[in-house]
């Protein structure tokens, strides 16, 4: 699949990149990626992005890639480089889901673009901080736990770990290896996943791309997840749909849980294991999303 990138200028001037793949007259979907990530797709991706006929945009949030960094942002931030970009390329409806940290940022869009979207996904993503009735940091692994604790006390104390990790992940991944520390304790069907994508074409390049250049967007992103979003989920109006996996570690089913009690009428899925989606996953919630409300 081709994948053709452009760039643009925010209200601020900060440097926006972002990359769009399918047919110009296929259904059209904003995807954000997790935490962290790159806007290059992955042939899994793009190849069921291909079977089901989509416009995919994928931007590189601040921080990410060559998009300019913006410290501080919240998670309601970046709805302004979305509505930006979607005027630019003339998009007025479209459909929006995010993965693990970038949930939170598809629930963003469906909160402060409900004139222009027509159905978001939230895909194994977080709620709020200290969101009423919810441990937070309940069944997640240490190693998720480390993280966030240090996101909690600030840049200082967070950005020495994460460049750590950004460094074994690139260097795991030039030896061949899951990028993904051991104490992160992924349940077995979620390392099979990442073992199986390690022979994908481009691999590494995303892995380089993700966390090489990401490190600032990385950080942005998880402080931001453990600050006030700048939004209340509970606002949403248009079709929301939530999926989780019941073996995740990453972002436990609790999580899940809190948000379809509070978004109206969202709708439940649950997925086989735990973080990692394999492509019956994705075929699913492509599926889902190009449902026409």
């Amino acid at each position: 699949m081709v994948e053709t990138s452009g760039e643009f200028s925010s209200v601020a001037g900060r440097r926006v990149m972002f990359s769009r793949y399918g047919p110009a007259d296929g259904h059209r979907i904003l995807f954000h990626y997790g935490s962290p990530g790159t806007r290059h797709l992955g042939s899994r991706m793009a190849e069921v992005v291909e079977r089901h006929g989509v416009q995919l945009l994928v931007l590189d949030r601040p921080g990410y890639g060559a998009s300019t960094r913006w410290p501080g942002r919240r998670i309601a931030d970046v709805v302004e480089d979305v509505a930006m970009l979607v005027d630019i390329l003339g998009w007025e409806r479209f459909a929006v889901w995010g993965g693990s940290g970038g949930g939170p940022h598809a629930l963003a869009c469906a909160s402060f673009l409900a004139d222009r979207v027509d159905r978001c996904a939230s895909v194994v993503g977080p709620a709020p901080y200290g969101a009423d009735g919810l441990g937070w940091l309940e069944g997640m692994s240490a190693g998720n736990v480390e993280e966030f604790t240090r996101a909690l006390e600030g840049e200082e104390a967070y950005r020495p770990l994460v460049e750590r990790l950004a460094r074994a992940a690139v260097e795991a991944a030039r030896a061949g290896e899951v990028s993904i520390p051991s104490d992160y304790d992924l349940p077995e069907a979620d390392l099979a996943a990442l073992r199986a994508r390690l022979a994908d074409p481009g691999h590494l390049e995303r892995i380089i791309a993700a966390n090489t250049d990401g490190v600032d967007g990385w950080i942005d992103d998880c402080m931001a997840m453990t600050r006030p979003w700048g939004f209340d989920p509970a606002s949403i109006q248009v079709p929301v749909s939530i999926w989780y996996g019941p073996d995740d570690v990453l972002c436990p089913r609790g999580h899940a849980e809190w948000l379809l009690s509070r978004i109206p009428g969202s709708e439940r899925h649950e997925l086989p294991s735990g973080h990692v989606l394999g492509a019956d996953e994705l075929d699913a919630i492509y599926s889902w999303l190009v449902l026409r409300p």
